[in-house]
């Protein structure tokens, strides 16, 4: 098994980590005052400031731009993996790319899938 191959596999592994950590991310709340930055400011100030809606623009599209760019990753990793597997095609190594660009594949899918789904509120 070549080096190039086991580097190749290492970063598309590391890329399916930041893909899912992205997908997590663009979960969270947006609202800044929800954040435990803000808590001192709570607690001296006396007041607490109107919350953000979050259905309201840009708020509401923070997840779909997160998906967006975690798609954007997934194929850059099943890219790399492909042509990894033209330029290294011994049955061991085509048997890892293959390994880490599954779930790459899957996970292309799902978030697609939620991504196309998922409501457009328009600016304004």
């Amino acid at each position: 098994m070549s080096g190039e191959t086991l580097l190749a596999a290492g970063y598309v592994t590391l890329l399916l980590l930041v893909v899912i950590g992205l997908d997590v991310y663009g979960r969270q709340s947006t609202g800044a005052w929800e954040s435990r930055i803000f808590a001192g400011y709570h607690r001296a100030a006396g007041r607490t400031p109107e919350r953000a809606d979050p259905h309201a623009w840009p708020h509401s599209e923070v997840h779909r731009f997160h998906r967006a760019v975690s798609l954007f990753i997934s194929v850059v990793a099943l890219v790399l993996t492909g042509a990894e597997a033209v330029r290294h095609h011994a049955p061991a190594e085509a048997a890892l790319l293959a390994a880490v660009a599954v779930p790459h594949g899957v996970l292309l899918a799902l978030l697609g899938r939620r991504l196309r789904h998922a409501k457009v509120s328009p600016p304004g």
